[in-house]
């Protein structure tokens, strides 16, 4: 004999059609959305690995001062490594913007092509697909380089720039205004010398080399390039940032993802297991009559866990159709639109299938099962007597003498702490994603302008070798750049004592004190008078330094001293110089000895970078966000609402209004929004400060946080605002409570 329990299941599910759809819509969005991130980011995953064998990406680099000689090359291969030459050229566009050309590569560093082909033509050039993304630009536009015009070819990325790094201390990759072309080998004769760079790469020649192998290999790289040449940049490829930062970053995003999935599986398994409670008090005299006929508790709880089941199950399944369908291409499009990276492949993701449909669906089984094995534990007696507390209270909380219908509400919140404090968890999970999704811009636009007020000069120029200018307007200082630890890059300046640029900046005396900027000390947890202990890239000579003081400079980590106290630390020739600040742009020096010109665009490429590359997802953490909220008060206060039905009923009966029976219970759970609301905004402050700040430890720079005083204010709106969508549809369902209700089952 069949079990007539199956009967009520879908007798329930049309009952309770609206709570039940809503969950099914947003597990499975939420679902989709993760499925999707998780094939997506493990597809292009698989890709990128398989990018260094398929294209043959380098072990390393190293940049000459001259052209390397046949000696030279001769003793780095004895090092079992082969040299592949991979000379370059930086040129600047009518716009500002820098291309680096390169020859054609046949050898080492393939391109992967997107869209054309690699130029055959003297005349042709490929460029970066997503530089071309981000101008406008697309196969058979032109680009004019000096005084010629280039025909588009193709779009390509670059094994060796997956990420636009234009160099490897910069703190932000630039796929805006920094680009990589190649260009047939005829062509890349023809172009002027100006911004050549002898650059050379190696491929090992023992494939299964370990990273500590790898790492004293680069060492004896660059003991043979110092002793016989001279370097200004080595990297190995486990430090190249064009390399492995789109790696790095694929990987970095997944367990905050996850993580997300679960907490808010968490949120929507108690939402399920408040939902079923709810529905055992409606039911309770069913459930008495039911366990004194002979069915079990275990009977039982397998009838009311059947549906949050079934419903997360389905979601579950559909939510992994839409995660391998359309939502993997939108995340695929918010990787491509920050990344140079070839061509993929979907690949099947098993681990993906079971950390979004088989934990989730363990985590609502858990949940719901732990509540219902409490609320069933009851004797059907008590069940029949309406009586579902386990431990009877003699007397309700005595409250202080306020209003009636205070107290009524009141009464109302803690009848239903539960039900409250679930919603309080959401709407704090909910603000802390909206809170994400809207303090980036304003945080890297205020960066923006904290790093434009505190520029040296409109032009800051780093030559090859001094050279003299006529420009009255040009100031000379010196520059160097020192380790901090294995990994952070601080540049070291040495600035002319009462300097017009730098105006505000009072230099210590002694030599080894030194002013260190504020991001450098907030990093770090700097205070003035500790010492600073830093190396130097290639020697390894550390040189200490006492900090005398502090700077507002944001564009980098850096620490300034005087001219003559900077040449005197690294002994250098007294009439020593770098390059020239000006506000004037220097035309009497030849390009071919500038290495660099640091513009304001330059300056401000980490907050225009993350700005386009993070501006596309940030409005889905805010719809996002703004669902959860949705969904969770209108369940919630749907619950409350049902819960106390045959109250409502009561004093409709004895004369109350639908508006004022709405102000009773809604105005209840607005009482309690809103205190949530107001609640969350330091939490979600504390929580936004240690996650960026955290953030901020793993990446090169720093970035001072901010949070937009508007922000607060604009977070209650929206919370006010979809409470108000969720008062007018609970508004309907009181006005649908009758008064016969109050009469029903009256005992």
């Amino acid at each position: 004999m069949k079990n007539p329990l199956r009967k009520r299941v879908l007798r329930e599910l049309v009952q309770d059609k609206g709570k039940y759809i809503a969950l099914f819509l947003f597990l499975t969005i939420m679902i989709g959305f993760v499925s999707g991130f998780l094939v997506a980011d493990g597809s292009m995953k698989t890709a990128y690995d398989n990018a260094f064998e398929k294209y043959n990406v380098e072990d390393g680099h190293f940049v000459l001062a001259m052209k390397a000689n046949e000696n030279l090359i001769e003793k780095l291969n004895e090092k079992d490594i082969k040299i592949y030459e991979l000379f370059y050229k930086n040129k600047e566009l009518d716009n500002g913007n820098v291309v680096r050309v390169y020859k054609n590569r046949q050898d080492i560093n393939r391109a992967s092509v997107l869209e054309g082909k690699l130029p055959t033509a003297n005349n042709e050039i490929a460029i970066d697909r997503l530089y071309s993304e981000n101008n406008n630009l697309s196969v058979n536009d032109t680009m004019k380089i000096g005084d010629k015009t280039y025909t588009i070819s193709g779009l390509v990325a670059l094994s060796d720039y997956t990420a636009l790094f234009k160099n490897n201390t910069d703190t932000m990759l630039n796929a805006n205004s920094f680009t990589i072309a190649v260009v047939t080998d005829e062509a890349f004769n023809d172009m002027n010398d100006g911004g050549l760079k002898y650059c050379y790469a190696w491929h090992n020649n023992n494939r299964n080399l370990s990273d500590k192998e790898k790492n004293d290999l680069t060492e004896d790289i660059t003991e043979i390039l110092v002793k016989n040449s001279v370097v200004t940049d080595i990297v190995q490829q486990l430090d190249n940032q064009a390399i492995n930062f789109a790696g790095e970053d694929m990987g970095s995003d997944k367990s905050m993802v996850i993580w997300m999935l679960y907490i808010v599986m968490v949120v929507l398994a108690f939402v399920f297991a408040i939902t079923i409670k709810s529905t055992i008090e409606r039911e309770s005299a069913t459930i008495g009559t039911l366990r004194a006929s002979g069915y079990t508790k275990g009977e039982l709880i397998r009838h009311y866990l059947t549906l949050p089941i079934f419903v997360a199950l389905v979601a579950a399944i559909i939510g992994n159709i839409c995660g391998y369908t359309f939502m993997k291409e939108i995340i695929v499009k918010l990787y491509y639109h920050s990344y140079s990276l070839p061509t993929y492949e979907t690949v099947w993701n098993t681990e993906a299938f079971i950390l979004t449909t088989v934990i989730p669906c363990i985590i609502i089984l858990v949940v719901n099962l732990l509540v219902l094995s409490s609320a069933l534990s009851l004797p059907p007696l008590q069940f029949l007597r309406h009586e579902l507390k386990k431990k009877k209270k003699n007397k309700a909380v005595k409250l202080p003498k306020f209003k009636f219908l205070t107290r009524f509400r009141i009464r109302i919140i803690i009848q239903n702490i539960p039900a409250y404090l679930t919603m309080f968890i959401g709407i704090l999970l909910a603000s802390i994603m909206l809170m994400f999704g809207m303090l980036m811009k304003p945080l890297l636009d205020n960066f923006k302008t904290e790093v434009i007020n505190s520029k040296f000069a409109d032009y800051q120029y780093i030559l090859k070798v001094p050279v003299e200018t006529k420009n009255e307007n040009a100031e000379k200082y010196c520059v160097t750049v020192l380790k901090m630890g294995d990994s952070e890059d601080i540049t070291v300046y040495g600035i002319s004592d009462n300097s017009k640029y730098l105006t505000n900046l009072d230099l210590p005396e002694k030599s080894n004190e030194v002013i260190v900027s504020n991001g450098y000390m907030e990093k770090f947890s700097l205070k003035v008078g500790d010492t600073i202990t830093l190396s130097e890239k290639f020697e390894g000579t550390e040189h200490k330094f006492k900090i005398a003081g502090s700077f507002d400079y944001a564009a980098s980590l850096a620490m300034f001293m005087s001219n003559e106290n900077f040449i005197k630390e690294f002994d250098l020739d007294k009439d020593y110089f770098t390059g020239y600040l000006s506000n004037d742009k220097i035309e009497d020096i030849n390009e071919v000895y500038i290495a660099s010109t640091i513009t304001e665009k330059d300056l401000t490429v980490l907050a225009d970078q993350l700005n386009d590359s993070v501006g596309t997802m940030l409005p889905m953490f805010g719809g996002f966000a703004s669902m959860l909220y949705v969904l969770l008060v209108y369940l919630l206060a749907k619950i409350i609402i049902e819960k106390n039905a045959k109250s409502i009923s009561m004093i409709k009966i004895l004369g109350y209004t639908n508006r004022e029976a709405s102000k009773l219970y809604n105005r209840s759970t607005a009482l309690v929004v809103l205190i949530s609301l107001i609640i969350s905004l330091p939490i979600c402050y504390l929580s936004m400060k240690v996650i960026f700040f955290m953030f901020m430890q793993e990446m090169n720079g720093w970035i001072t946080f901010y949070i937009a005083p508007w922000i607060y204010p604009a977070m209650l709106g929206i919370g006010i605002v979809c409470y108000a969508i969720v008062h007018m549809i609970q508004m309907r369902k009181i006005k649908k409570i009758p008064m016969a209700e109050a009469l029903k089952n009256v005992e």
